[in-house]
């Protein structure tokens, strides 16, 4: 701790007038106050009003002295930074000084002269460049970023052009805007997580804010919709709501800046980029028909017909499950079907299952959840969250994660030769804390606690049993062991 008196000299000796002018306040305080220390005819109630005033008066006079400080400083913030970042917001890059200013002879503007408090004039100050600066805009402001597209993706060029500007990281599978700009395929993703699915959410670059393309899930949305609108077998009341959805999607993208020719160009680039379903194949599910969805799947089966879907992203796992196809959506596993694919509007294959059957668990449920169905779907705002609380939190199977899953058995003290086969978890004894249990093959039921399971997914290459359909009929062949369904699998592939 150094005294204030020893220090206040070496202050004095420097031109600092905020300093100097304290300085001289405290003196002049100093003095009112041996004033009045001096007159001894002043009553005492005298003597505080007036110390109160002269110390009012002295406090007003120093804060409105610093706020003039303030002020001056402020204000060259405001000049040396804000300005020359408002002006690259708004689009002009040309400008980093004040309106006044007139431009140098290369184009750049001039210094800003200013003054001290002591009537010293400043150094003139070098003009600030702002390397880049993008403000957020609104849905219908996306395009207007201060600099045009060619500049922006030069910028990205001239720097690390190998560098994704979200993660920070050499880039992996790069995916490039129309503006030119780069990332990640799986950082852009989540970048537009929200608008995937909604189109109601802005869909901009990460680093200039350029409007972008709506995503594919929002265009298939407006080809559902569509289809749905024009179609003869469609209810009129279903058509009305279609025509409702399809006019809102297409009001949303007018309103984000698309024109009605990009968003049909839009559309036409999806259908003919979609491996989409045929009419006769999608005629077939309803009335279970796998003879004829199998024959045009082939064998073995072609992955891209495997692949393919309706309007809306629907895929034939999503038909299945709305319908209740419990052995063919087996097939459709079996042969390499995705688990969690996502339809246009973000469900589930057994999200979807649940909504037909309205919460119930029924066998195509069963199924769905042995083979590693995840209950997340990406439905957006409170659709989505009506959805949870309506097919989800109600459900008991759901509100442990291992009910009706496929585990292995794992860490026995006991009956050791149970270890490594796969059990189905009939439910949960909160009393016990314990799991009740049944073998897959020898069908043995007994209790079994959370560290002797393990989840072990029906998967293609293990899934316990095995459906074929021959002669117009499902088949379910059963084995003794997990070893043993594999060798059939492997000889029926290789055969």
């Amino acid at each position: 701790f150094v005294p204030y008196g020893v220090i206040r000299p070496i202050f004095s000796a420097f031109p600092f007038p905020a300093l100097a002018r304290r300085n001289r306040f405290l003196s002049r305080s100093s003095g009112a106050k041996s004033v009045g220390k001096k007159v001894s005819n002043q009553s005492t109630s005298s003597k505080a009003a007036t110390s109160s005033q002269e110390k009012k008066a002295g406090e007003e006079l120093l804060v409105k002295r610093s706020s003039e400080e303030r002020g001056h400083l402020s204000q060259g913030v405001e000049e040396g930074v804000l300005l020359p970042c408002r002006r690259l917001l708004h689009g002009d890059s040309r400008e980093c000084v004040d309106k006044g200013t007139p431009p140098g002879p290369s184009g750049e503007g001039q210094a800003v002269q200013g003054g001290t408090d002591d009537g010293h004039e400043a150094e003139p100050r070098p003009p600030v460049e702002i390397p880049g600066g993008v403000g957020r805009s609104g849905e219908g402001e996306a395009d207007d970023v201060g600099c045009t597209n060619v500049e922006s993706a030069k910028g990205q060029a001239d720097g690390d052009d190998e560098i994704c500007s979200i993660c920070l990281d050499v880039y992996d599978n790069p995916v490039q805007l129309p503006c030119g700009h780069s990332f990640c395929e799986a950082c852009l993703d989540g970048w537009h997580e929200k608008s995937k699915y909604d189109v109601h959410q802005p869909r901009n670059c990460p680093v200039c804010r350029h409007r972008t393309k709506p995503s594919k899930e929002v265009i298939s949305q407006i080809c559902l919709y569509s289809a749905q609108a024009e179609s003869s077998v469609v209810r009129e009341e279903e058509k009305m709501k279609s025509m409702v959805k399809l006019q809102e999607l297409w009001s949303s993208l007018l309103n984000k800046g698309h024109t009605e020719d990009e968003i049909a160009n839009m559309v036409k680039e999806y259908r003919d980029s979609q491996n989409l379903m045929p009419d006769p194949i999608v005629a077939a599910f309803p009335k279970d028909d796998a003879q004829t969805i199998l024959d045009w799947l082939g064998s073995p089966v072609d992955a891209g017909k495997l692949n393919c879907v309706l309007d809306g992203e629907i895929s034939m796992l999503h038909i299945t499950a709305k319908y209740g196809n419990k052995e063919l959506a087996s097939l459709l596993l079996q042969y390499g079907a995705a688990i969690d694919v996502y339809d246009a509007h973000g469900r589930t294959p057994v999200m979807l299952a649940l909504k037909e059957t309205r919460g119930l668990v029924n066998e195509t449920v069963t199924l769905l959840y042995e083979w590693g169905a995840s209950l997340e779907h990406r439905l957006p705002g409170e659709v989505g969250a009506n959805v949870t609380e309506l097919l989800v939190v109600p459900t008991p199977m759901f509100r442990n994660g291992l009910v009706k899953r496929r585990c292995e058995i794992v860490e026995l003290d006991r009956r050791k030769d149970l270890i490594g086969q796969t059990c189905i978890v009939e439910k949960y004894i909160a009393k016990k804390d314990r799991y009740k249990v049944t073998t897959e093959h020898s069908r043995e039921t007994f209790l079994v606690g959370r560290d002797n399971l393990k989840r072990r997914d029906r998967t293609p290459d293990d899934p316990g049993y095995y459906i074929t359909f021959e002669d117009g009929e499902y088949k379910r062949h059963t084995f003794e062991s997990n070893e043993e369904c594999q060798e059939f699998i492997r000889n029926l592939r290789s055969g």
